[in-house]
């Protein structure tokens, strides 16, 4: 899930460090991912993900048509604070046009609204 501009920038699908929470929950760690909202889960032909709060919610791995859509190729494990400095070197190496000055500023729900409309 992305917007043509952020590809662009990215020059790639693969999202490194792409994260997901682990929450404790009635006495056992649950993982859930963040969720794209409704409206843009609806307009991508994908199912909202649910978390009912004792069962993982990680990703969207298929799109309503069963085609594969999203999967996590390299789980780097559980940090009890956000790795910056991993994050960022990484980021520098894969993603050089995004990284520079400025960075990616703009609407990502808006692009992928209207990327989805073409």
């Amino acid at each position: 899930m992305t917007s043509p501009r952020l590809y662009a920038r990215q020059k790639s699908d693969l999202f490194m460090w792409h994260s997901y929470s682990d929450l404790f929950l009635a006495g056992r760690w649950v993982k859930a991912t963040p969720v794209f909202d409704l409206a843009l889960c609806e307009r991508l032909g994908l199912k909202p993900l649910e978390f009912d709060g004792t069962s993982d919610s990680l990703f969207h791995p298929f799109d309503r048509t069963g085609r594969r859509h999203m999967e996590y190729l390299n789980d780097r494990g559980t940090f009890a604070d956000v790795p910056f400095d991993p994050i960022q070197a990484d980021f520098r190496r894969a993603y050089p046009d995004l990284m520079r000055a400025g960075g990616l500023t703009g609407d990502f729900h808006a692009e992928a609204m209207a990327a989805s409309e073409e």
